[in-house]
């Protein structure tokens, strides 16, 4: 067993891809995530509620489009570049079936740990977050 030191911590690491086959003609690579990829993932799932003033009250959970959201976080080329940005999951969601969506996510979910009880306890976690950021004090009654 090998002790990471700080130059070997923070050495860019090979992220795992997998090849994905959407059609008899058709496949698409699939990667692990980065943490900060991770991260912006998660934080796209969230949508801040503001006050009359625009001030953020807390977050709303925005599930819609998890698929494409996840997709374009985890889509790459053969050498392991993303190919789509966040901005491009409107238009993923929208134009791809969700018969091939679904292979993406499921190879995405496996290759990035995400289970249903992962998906589940980021829901908690970002009710629990809206109820922290309350300024009043008090849970948006």
């Amino acid at each position: 067993m090998e002790i990471l030191d700080r130059s070997k911590l923070l050495a860019k690491e090979e992220l795992e891809r997998v090849e994905v086959q959407l059609s008899e003609t058709e496949i698409v690579f699939v990667r692990q995530m980065t943490g900060r990829e991770r991260d912006t993932w998660e934080q796209s799932l969230r949508k801040e509620t503001r006050d009359k003033k625009g001030t953020v009250t807390g977050y709303d959970i925005a599930l819609n489009d998890f698929r494409a959201k996840l997709a374009v976080c985890t889509l790459c080329d053969g050498e392991g570049k993303l190919l789509l940005s966040m901005s491009d999951y409107p238009l993923l969601s929208q134009n791809m079936s969700a018969f091939k969506l679904e292979k993406i996510i499921n190879a995405a979910q496996k290759l990035n740990a995400i289970s249903e009880e992962d998906k589940e306890a980021l829901v908690k976690n970002l009710e629990a977050d809206q109820d922290d950021n309350s300024s009043s004090g008090s849970a948006n009654s």
